[in-house]
Order: structure tokens, then C-alpha cells, then sequence
């Protein structure tokens, strides 16, 4: 039996944890690896290449689905429009766009901590057509003249989990996916996870860092934020003398009665 969700039961634009334990990596051009890695919230393996690009695709999938159920065995299936997908996640070419999402079907993703959060799988585990009881393709009228057919994506036990147990936000995903650089994607998508901000804000070396990038790469991600500075001011994200603040509004927005953003 396939049930639909209620009305209150918004899909977010992502998670809290996505950004806290590191699952994408911050940049824009991910490396395969199979690591272990430790945050102060939480604990978890990764065997993938999965970075901003593809939670740039992650999110947009979620936020802007036409419609999503909860099959037999608890998961989420989506009906996407892949054309609309690829444009508000800022997907340069077709080609990369199915690449990416390749990538994300094969991402193992162990969650080890917190324990509410523990489980092992993918994000998705399913892209296909949509099709009607009777078989025949679903489609979506085309501007441009004639049809396009519509997905079906199957989110895996991972993704699953992330939205029936982590915290939920909400905000504009295609802002952060024109940005530039990774580095400045991961830093907004972080900042995000917090309703509070430390008086005189971040630490920018500190931001840098608990986003996942390596220590000895703070001048060259440093010298990637100073070329995203003016777009990140459009989102609300300021950095100055070493510091980084945000302006409440930037990027947030209501869906419905789910207007909560961050932890």
C-alpha cells in the first residue's frame, strides 16, 4: 500500500546533519574516498564522491519535487521533474547532471553518531520514468513545445532517515547553488544548521574547517570566499577581519507552517 504524506509533513530542503557530519564534501569537485570521519556531532564512513554539486541536486530533488509518498517499506518516493531539477541546481551540462546523480545513487554512507540518526545505505537508491497504473509515461508540458517525461526517485535508508529523524530547514537551495565555489556553498549551507550565531559571529578559519577542508588548505578555500564575498552578501553572509556573520532572512523562507531553519 502506498500512503501519501500529510499536509504538515513539508519535505525539507535539507537537514541538519547533512551539513554537521560532513556528507558532501566542500567543494565542487569531490574526490572518491572511503574515510571515517569524526565531527563534534556525530560519527560517520563514507564511500563515495559526493560533494557540493550533488547537494546542490540532493536539495533541490527534495525542495522542489512535484509530489512524494511513503512506499511499503517506509521510504520516500519522489516525482521529479528532471529539466527543473537540473536548472535550480545550476547543473552545467546534462551529461553532468546524470553523472552526478550516478554518483549519488553509489555514495555508501554509514551513519555511526548520533544514535538516532544510525543507519547504513544511500541517499537514493532509485531513478527511473514515471509512469501511470496503465503503464503510459507521465509527462510535463514543454515551453519550448511538446512533452517531457517526469522521474521517479527512490530515496535510500540514508536519505529516508536524515528527514523522518534529523531537524528540518527550509530555505532557497538555488541561491547557494550559484555560488561559486564549494567552499562558500558548504560555509552557507553550515551556517544554516544554527538558529544563534556567536557574538562578533564565526570564526572564518574555524567555518572553513568544520565544513570538512583540510587545514593545510585555508589560504587557497580563504582566497575562494573572497571571490564568492559578493554573492554571499546577497545571501545575507558577511565576512570580515576573519569573522563571519549572518543576516537573519538571506536565505530562509516559509513553507506552509514549516518556517523552522536550524538547530
Amino acid at each position: 500500500m502506498i500512503s501519501t504524506f500529510k499536509s504538515d509533513n513539508i519535505l525539507p530542503t535539507s537537514t541538519t546533519y547533512q551539513s554537521r557530519l560532513q556528507l558532501f564534501q566542500p567543494t565542487r569537485r569531490p574526490k572518491a574516498i572511503d574515510r571515517i570521519i569524526e565531527t563534534a556531532w556525530g560519527k560517520i564512513r563514507i564511500k563515495g564522491r559526493i560533494g557540493q554539486a550533488h547537494a546542490d541536486i540532493f536539495e533541490a530533488m527534495l525542495s522542489a519535487c512535484d509530489k512524494h509518498k511513503i512506499i511499503d517499506d517506509g521510504r520516500i518516493r519522489l516525482l521529479i521533474d528532471p529539466y527543473r531539477i537540473s536548472q535550480i541546481s545550476n547543473q552545467n551540462s546534462w551529461s553532468s547532471f546524470k553523472k552526478n546523480l550516478d554518483d549519488l545513487k553509489q555514495a555508501l554512507i554509514e551513519i555511526r553518531e548520533p544514535q538516532r540518526l544510525k543507519c547504513i545505505g544511500h541517499l537514493i537508491d532509485h531513478i527511473g520514468t514515471a509512469r501511470q497504473r496503465n503503464g503510459s509515461v507521465i509527462t510535463k508540458s514543454n515551453p519550448f513545445g511538446g512533452v517531457r517525461e517526469l522521474w521517479i526517485i527512490e530515496l535510500g535508508k540514508v536519505g529516508t532517515t536524515l528527514i523522518n529523524y534529523d531537524l528540518r530547514i527550509f530555505y532557497d537551495t538555488q541561491k547557494i547553488a550559484n555560488l561559486t565555489h564549494g567552499i562558500s556553498q558548504a560555509i552557507a549551507r553550515h551556517i544554516l544548521t544554527h538558529k544563534t550565531q556567536p557574538n562578533g559571529g564565526w570564526l572564518l578559519d574555524r567555518l572553513i574547517l568544520v565544513t570538512g577542508a583540510a587545514a593545510r588548505s585555508l589560504r587557497d578555500r580563504r582566497r575562494e570566499l573572497r571571490q564568492d564575498a559578493l554573492l554571499l552578501v546577497k545571501l545575507g553572509i558577511f565576512i570580515s577581519n576573519g569573522h563571519v556573520e549572518y543576516k537573519r532572512g538571506g536565505l530562509e523562507y516559509k513553507r506552509g507552517e514549516a518556517n523552522f531553519c536550524g538547530a
